[in-house]
């Protein structure tokens, strides 16, 4: 028993280490009125040289109401609705950037989504198995966290 006790508490404090650690910055809300985080203690640098950078970052977006509406709309507009869609809370994908001088592309590697006490909503967890980079658009919101990414990059202050 007093292992089991041990163990639990072992990963309570483990979890609660890493949600500390993180550095979740408020970048942007979207027209949903969705809010768009940045983990700035999270970004992992592949490569960076002269102008070439490739590099990993996580971001959470809570959504807002009218954000959960439309994203049930979206589904229901190509017939899909995932299991428990009306709980979700936030998304947190990670994403991968890469810049090679004026271009610039990424893609999503992962992204799950949660309830608002953290539980997980199996259907709606994506994980790309087969990722090819994609131009990222003038204006979306991939711009915005790419270049709140490249600011820790470049070693530069982020706030």
């Amino acid at each position: 028993m007093r292992k089991v006790f041990l163990t639990t508490l072992l990963v309570i404090m483990m979890s609660a280490a890493t949600a500390l650690a993180a550095g979740w910055e408020q970048i942007y809300t979207d027209d949903n009125d969705n809010m768009i985080y940045f983990d700035t203690a999270r970004v992992s640098v592949s490569s960076h040289f002269e102008g070439n950078a490739e590099f990993t970052a996580d971001f959470c977006m809570r959504y807002s109401d009218k954000g959960r509406n439309a994203l049930i709309d979206w589904y229901r507009d190509y017939s899909i609705m995932p299991k428990d869609i009306q709980s979700l809370s936030y998304d947190v994908a990670t994403i991968h950037f890469r810049k090679s001088g004026d271009k610039r592309e990424y893609y999503i590697a992962e992204r799950v989504s949660y309830t608002a006490d953290g539980m997980s909503l199996e259907d709606m967890h994506f994980v790309n198995a087969n990722p090819m980079w994609e131009i990222i658009p003038v204006g979306s919101v991939v711009e915005v966290e790419y270049y709140n990414a490249l600011l820790i990059v470049e070693g530069k202050d982020f706030n």
